[in-house]
């Protein structure tokens, strides 16, 4: 019976040391999975810092937290307001502050790249505006219509992007990393098309969004189709950048096509 019970304190010490080896393992193996977890973790929203103030997570906690993942906001009037009724201190306000300027800052490449495309299709649309003007001042007091492309009884008639969609359409178009651009423009009118012009939009994604470099290669370019395009007939357009682009390993473009402009050709006399 002695013998039985001394065995069986053995067995006990046996399995608490395993119990406890095992414990051990899995504290370690948490541990160390922790900076894997933190690296894929996202920034912070504003709610996420929200839910952190109102669980009672310590200020100085937090305030590590921010400046370890980011955040993905801007910092303005509402959101310092929604912040200090959560309660957040000048710890966290100022951990937020400097991570909210580094966010701004990241964004401003793609800030000015859009900006700069808006500037351009202005531009274009104006010059397309004051053609259309030019055109309009050809017309006789008879009511007739000048001969503006030296053909007998025709005259161009300049529409704006606004009138493309109910036109002119694209379809099937592709591009390639070397930035070439292939597809077809549709005409859906009763007019033979002329001048159509196409905006094709070269935007540049940083492969790191949150460390973008300085040398953005964004750009848009203005395509102008050479041939006419009878009624509802189908043409297809091809474009390859010159000089080509550099092969670059720090992000990739992102293509965009869409019709900025045209001119319809009416036979006989000018539309009303």
């Amino acid at each position: 019976m002695h013998s039985c019970l001394k065995l069986d304190t053995h067995c006990l010490r046996a399995i608490c040391a395993t119990s406890r080896s095992a414990t051990l393992a899995i504290i370690l193996l948490f541990v160390c999975a922790l900076p894997v977890l933190a690296q894929a973790r996202k920034v912070l929203t504003l709610d996420d810092i929200s839910d952190l103030i109102n669980n009672g997570v310590r200020p100085n906690r937090i305030a590590q937290i921010v400046e370890e993942h980011g955040v993905g906001f801007e910092l303005d009037d509402r959101v310092l307001r929604r912040l200090k009724q959560d309660g957040a201190n000048e710890t966290v306000l100022l951990a937020v502050k400097k991570m909210s300027a580094r966010y701004t800052e990241e964004r401003q490449p793609a800030r000015r790249q859009q900006e700069e495309a808006s500037r351009k299709l202005g531009e274009e649309t104006k010059r397309r505006e004051a053609q259309k003007s030019r055109l309009a001042k050809v017309t006789e007091p008879t009511g007739k219509t000048k001969d503006v492309t030296n053909q007998k009884n025709t005259t161009a008639t300049v529409r704006s992007a606004e009138a493309a969609g109910r036109v002119v359409n694209l379809r099937s178009v592709m591009s390639t990393e070397a930035g070439k651009i292939s597809g077809e423009v549709v005409n859906n009118s009763k007019q033979t098309l002329r001048d159509v012009r196409l905006q094709i939009l070269y935007s540049w994604r940083w492969k790191d969004e949150h460390h973008p470099g300085k040398d953005d290669p964004g750009k848009a370019i203005y395509h102008v189709l050479k041939q006419d395009i009878p009624a509802g007939q189908i043409v297809r357009f091809n474009y390859e950048p010159l000089p080509p682009f550099a092969a670059r390993e720090d992000g990739q473009f992102d293509i965009g096509v869409k019709i900025a402009g045209f001119a319809e050709v009416f036979e006989g006399s000018a539309p009303r």
